[in-house]
């Protein structure tokens, strides 16, 4: 039976202030769609939002001519604070593998969105939503994607969507895109969804309102950035570095040690078995060298390790362990340098090809 599924999709953060103002801009995202399907449809969201977002105009295109995109007949929606809307569908034929594009014209400023790798464009001012070429404004560190929370294909039983829940790690694609371009063609029919959040913790939120585009407690966005995204059939839980990293005081209310990780996991298990679908869990990668990250912390980091490999193994379908690809051997409490970006923390693009292919091997 037909059914929508998630092609691409993004965790909502606020984003209000970011590059670029998008407010009188249109914008351009493009990528591969794993799902084959006859019908597109968007879901766009205001959830970190402060203040109503306007669309003008939008429209999707597989290969051909842009299709414009409607909400309840009109070609221009606004959007609430707090509030999520799906679009119209729009018939449209969408091969395995065929880029999609999707053009946005927005008429305020967007508040809500995130900044994870993706191939999008900002025009300068205009409306280029009917398609062709437009001058685009460089962004520094890349553009934010506003408004869009997924694009759904209508397709067939054997598609569905993974659901990578995590932090910058995550957000920031070098492991995720190279294993979605891995399950083009060893899993067909499953599109890898990235939901990280730079600096986004499972336990807790922001600290203050200066760092609000950490995003929302893991544990309270679950529910909307895992659970619901339409068509999900796994999840891989692959957060907990900025839980220990981010607090180095035991004192401090907000300290994360491995005990307090483990059992917001397995919380978590118990929401994801509820619904049936595939867990997999990632080991925290190790960061020490990094700013911030000392002795105590790395203690923790070990521990819940130790106990994701061991007593929490049995409750996931498979353990991906980025701690084991990415250390260092010499000292294992550091990434090696060969895998590292540079900053300690983040992996750079050849320690993601090692992360995808032990994604890749635990999910196939």
């Amino acid at each position: 039976m037909a059914h929508w599924v998630s092609a691409w999709g993004q965790a909502h953060t606020d984003i209000l202030g970011m590059q670029p103002a998008w407010k009188g801009r249109t914008c351009l995202l493009s990528f591969r769609s794993a799902i084959a399907g006859s019908a597109v449809r968007l879901r766009l969201s205001n959830r970190e939002g402060r203040r109503p977002m306007l669309i003008g105009r939008a429209a999707a295109s597989a290969g051909g001519a842009y299709v414009p995109v409607t909400f309840g007949g009109e070609e221009g929606v606004s959007i609430e604070p707090g509030e999520e809307l799906w679009s119209d569908p729009v018939d449209l034929t969408v091969e395995r593998g065929a880029c999609l594009r999707v053009r946005m014209a927005l008429a305020s400023a967007a508040g809500s969105g995130n900044c994870i790798r993706a191939d999008v464009h900002a025009s300068c001012a205009g409306d280029f939503t009917a398609g062709g070429q437009f001058d685009t404004i460089a962004v520094e560190g890349g553009a934010s994607v506003p408004a869009i929370s997924s694009v759904e294909v209508l397709a067939g039983d054997d598609a569905g969507a993974l659901v990578c829940f995590g932090d910058s790690i995550t957000q920031m694609g070098m492991w995720t895109a190279p294993l979605a371009e891995a399950l083009l063609t060893r899993r067909p029919g499953l599109a890898l969804i990235n939901k990280g959040i730079g600096g986004n913790r499972l336990l807790h939120g922001p600290a203050s309102p200066a760092t609000r585009n950490y995003g929302r407690a893991g544990m309270e966005r679950f529910g909307r950035d895992a659970l619901d995204e339409s068509g999900v059939t796994g999840i891989v839980i692959a957060i907990g570095t900025n839980d220990f990293g981010h607090v180095a005081d035991p004192a401090a209310p907000d300290w994360v040690d491995a005990g307090m990780l483990a059992a917001a996991f397995q919380d978590l298990v118990g929401e994801v078995r509820a619904k049936g679908l595939a867990l997999y869990a990632a080991t925290v990668p190790p960061c020490m060298g990094c700013e911030g990250f000392g002795p105590g912390q790395e203690a923790e980091r070990a521990k819940f390790n130790a106990w994701l490999r061991g007593e929490g193994a049995a409750l996931f379908d498979g353990i991906l362990d980025f701690d084991a690809v990415l250390r260092s051997d010499d000292q294992p409490d550091r990434m090696d340098m060969s895998w590292d970006s540079g900053d300690h923390l983040h992996p750079g693009p050849l320690g993601g090809l090692r992360m995808a292919a032990e994604a890749l091997k635990k999910l196939l």
